[in-house]
């Protein structure tokens, strides 16, 4: 009788699985036909995709924001500057917050429930095996926080290694609550206020962008050297 119950708890799991998997690929297969990746290649195109939905922007932002999430055709925090001409500081904020926390627990589900296969399809075996291996570690909650402060990082990749390790969904909503408003809100706020820069200006922050991404690896190296050498003097 056990083993009869493991077999129908197998065939549900791949059942589930495969229907997952089918959904995902039905999205990026509709998101590719339809051309809404065009629109996707310029802040000013895809500004010009949301408005043409009329009195259904706001509903056309949340989904592609929730779908950025899950496919990731370009950062939340990148599509929150031009949600921010459009919407304004807040309403941009509001829309994406909702879309990122909805998206990312459905990663982390999704990761939580068919574990490593499963994420292997969305996570290249380089960022899953560093990421698994921090956030499976003791300070896994912290790592996890600090890393999600940063910019530059693969935020949304995090939710499905997340989902691997033992942290809970409560603690993960909560975590990323403590943590992707600040840089979402500065997002909003940066195409809200349409802020005038000179040429040189825009060129001194795109040195110091370039600058930071370029050393991001050696950042994180840091920040979770610290983060261990504080847990290796709890020890002590």
């Amino acid at each position: 009788m056990g083993y009869m119950n493991q077999s129908k708890d197998r065939i549900k799991f791949w059942v589930y699985l495969l229907a997952v998997i089918a959904g995902l690929i039905g999205i990026v297969v509709y998101l590719k036909s339809s051309g809404i990746l065009n629109y996707m290649s310029t802040a000013e195109e895809f500004k010009n995709y949301i408005e043409g939905y009329g009195e259904k922007a706001y509903l056309a932002f949340f989904i592609l924001q929730l779908i950025s999430v899950i496919i990731a055709p370009i950062p939340s925090n990148v599509s929150a500057v031009v949600g921010g001409t459009v919407f304004g500081m807040m309403g941009s904020f509001l829309i994406s917050m909702l879309a990122i926390l909805i998206g990312s627990s459905i990663v982390f589900m999704l990761g939580k429930k068919f574990g490593r296969t499963f994420v292997e399809r969305f996570v290249s075996p380089k960022v899953l095996d560093k990421y698994e291996q921090y956030f499976s570690s003791r300070k896994g909650e912290l790592l996890l926080i600090v890393l999600l402060f940063l910019p530059f990082f693969p935020d949304d990749a995090m939710g499905f290694v997340a989902g691997l390790s033992k942290i809970s969904l409560g603690r993960y909503v909560v975590i990323m609550l403590l943590t992707r408003p600040w840089e979402i809100l500065a997002a909003s706020a940066l195409g809200s206020f349409n802020i005038a820069m000179p040429l040189w200006g825009w060129g001194v922050m795109a040195l110091v962008i370039i600058g930071i991404a370029k050393n991001s690896d050696k950042l994180e190296k840091r920040l979770v050297a610290a983060v261990q050498g504080v847990k290796n003097s709890g020890r002590c």
